[in-house]
C-alpha cells in the first residue's frame, strides 16, 4: 500500500474514533433586535412572533412566559418533546396547517426525522447553507455504511469529506465534494476535472460529487471519458438516498 494512501486511512481512522457528530443547525441564523438567549430571540430565529411561540410554550405545561426570559435548555427540551409527542415522528419546532419551507425549523441535528421530512419534502435542500449540506450529505453517506469524516470549514482541498467503504477483507477510499446549488445551476466540468484531479494526488479510488442541481451535458462527457474514477449524484441521487433512509426507519 502507498505511503499517501496508509495516512489517508490512519487519519479516516482517528477521525471516526475521536469524532462524535455535533452538526450544527441547518438554517442560518436570521438576525433580531432581541439580546440573544431571550425568548423574543429565539422566537426571530424560528420566524414566529413572540406571542404564538409563548402560547405553545404553555401548551408544553410551560405557562407564563415573557419575551425577555431567558430560555434555559430545559425550555427548549420540554417543548421539543410535546412537540414530537404531538407531531411525531417529524421534530419540528412549529407546524402550520400548510407551512412554507422557511416555517420549517429544526431544533436538533441532523436526525432521522429530520432526514425523514426532507424525504417529504426535498426541495427545503436549497434553503440550507452549504456547510450544512456538506453535513448532511456526510450523514446520508454514514447511512449507507460508509466511515465519513467532513474536512474543516475552512478548508478548501477540493473536497469535503473523505470517505471509506468496507468490501470484505480490503477498504476502498473516496473523495466527495458537495454543491449545494439552485436548480438552475448546473455543476460544470471544470467541477469534474478539479476533483478528478484530487483523487489523482490523493491516490484514493475514486471521487463523487454531490449536489442539489444537475450537471453539464460537458461534465457528464467527462465523467464518462475518466470512467469509475468519478461518480455524480444530483438532486434526483438525493431525493432517492432520503427516501431510501425514511424507508429503512420506517
Amino acid at each position: 500500500m502507498r505511503r499517501s494512501q496508509q495516512k489517508l486511512f490512519d487519519q479516516l481512522e482517528q477521525r471516526r474514533k475521536a469524532t462524535t457528530y455535533t452538526f450544527r443547525p441547518l438554517f442560518p441564523e436570521r438576525s433580531s433586535i432581541h439580546p440573544r438567549g431571550t425568548l423574543a430571540h429565539f422566537a426571530d430565529q424560528i420566524g414566529r412572533t413572540s406571542e404564538a411561540l409563548i402560547a405553545q410554550f404553555a401548551e408544553a405545561g410551560l405557562p407564563g412566559l415573557t419575551p425577555s426570559l431567558r430560555l434555559l435548555e430545559e425550555h427548549k427540551e420540554q417543548l421539543l418533546a410535546y412537540l414530537r409527542a404531538k407531531h411525531s415522528p417529524a421534530a419540528v419546532l412549529y407546524e402550520e396547517q400548510d407551512p412554507s419551507p422557511l416555517s420549517f425549523v429544526v431544533v436538533q441535528d441532523v436526525t432521522a426525522e429530520i432526514m425523514a421530512h426532507l424525504a417529504k419534502e426535498p426541495q427545503l435542500l436549497y434553503q440550507l447553507a452549504p456547510r450544512k449540506f456538506e453535513e448532511l450529505v456526510a450523514r446520508l453517506l454514514e447511512q449507507q455504511g460508509c466511515d465519513v469524516t467532513l474536512t474543516k470549514a475552512t478548508r478548501d482541498g477540493g473536497y469535503d469529506i473523505l470517505g471509506r467503504i468496507k468490501t470484505g477483507p480490503a477498504s476502498l477510499l473516496f473523495l466527495a465534494e458537495c454543491k449545494r446549488y439552485a436548480p438552475e445551476n448546473k455543476v460544470g466540468v471544470e467541477v469534474v476535472r478539479g476533483l478528478y484531479g484530487v483523487t489523482e494526488i490523493q491516490k484514493v479510488n475514486y471521487g463523487l460529487i454531490v449536489t442539489t442541481s444537475t450537471f453539464t451535458r460537458d461534465a457528464k462527457e467527462e465523467k464518462l471519458r475518466i470512467g469509475p474514477r468519478i461518480q455524480l449524484a444530483e438532486y434526483d441521487d438525493l431525493c432517492s438516498w432520503l427516501a431510501s433512509t425514511s424507508r429503512s426507519r420506517a
